[in-house]
């Protein structure tokens, strides 16, 4: 796994920690509610890391959905909240339209570099 995987997973987890914290500072003061926001920050800061090597549509999709189902994980097991089996249903199919996604995209790099090289150009 490269480095800027290895950022867009970290982006992730922030992004995750940040909602998680959102719905626990409700009621706290002023200075500790703005933690979530500060992860939020980090989180994209992270994102515009990975997106130096990683493509935009692969990137965003993979944070955002990943990031939907930590929070129904976390939601589930820190607060409470149902994971129907509608709901798990839902978020396997998040994760398969990530792993679609990620897979024509990188096939699609694969044949890009191979016509290239066919057709006798530079890649």
């Amino acid at each position: 796994m490269s480095f800027h995987w290895l950022i867009l997973l970290a982006a992730i987890a922030v992004e995750i920690l940040a909602t998680a914290a959102l719905k626990s500072v409700v009621a706290a003061p002023m200075l500790v509610a703005l933690l979530p926001l500060i992860l939020i920050g980090l989180s994209f800061a992270l994102l515009s890391v990975a997106l130096r090597v990683i493509p935009m549509a692969v990137a965003y999709a993979v944070w955002e959905g990943l990031g939907i189902v930590g929070i129904a994980v976390m939601g589930h097991v820190l607060f409470g909240e149902h994971l129907t089996p509608g709901r798990c249903i839902a978020l396997a199919a998040i994760i398969a339209g990530i792993v679609l996604l990620e897979r024509g995209v990188s096939g699609g790099a694969q044949e890009h570099e191979s016509l290239k090289k066919h057709e006798g150009r530079p890649a």
